[in-house]
């Protein structure tokens, strides 16, 4: 942990975002029908109702109705789909 103060310290003296220093998600959320994700792993699980997320720091949770992932790239992914709930999960 004191090496993430120490990078997050750094991060804001250089005034570098932290999703660049740190590798922390970087989740941009438009109304509740699109949904943008940076800094990703990989994807878990995939259904029309949940999708699973693996980031540097832990996991991201998407649930609601006609989900669809609409493209991902190695650093980013757009869902759409009317989204109702999105959690973090800290570790694996």
């Amino acid at each position: 942990m004191r090496k993430n103060l120490l990078k997050s310290r750094v991060s804001d003296a250089a005034n570098i975002p932290k999703d660049v220093i740190l590798g922390v998600p970087l989740v941009r959320m438009v109304g509740q029908e699109e949904l943008y994700i940076e800094n990703y792993r990989g994807i878990l699980e995939y259904t029309d109702t949940f999708i699973r997320v693996q980031t540097k720091i832990g996991q991201i949770h998407l649930s609601g109705k006609k989900l669809e992932i609409i493209y991902y790239t190695n650093d980013e992914m757009k869902v759409v789909g009317h989204i109702e709930s999105l959690k973090y999960h800290q570790g694996g």
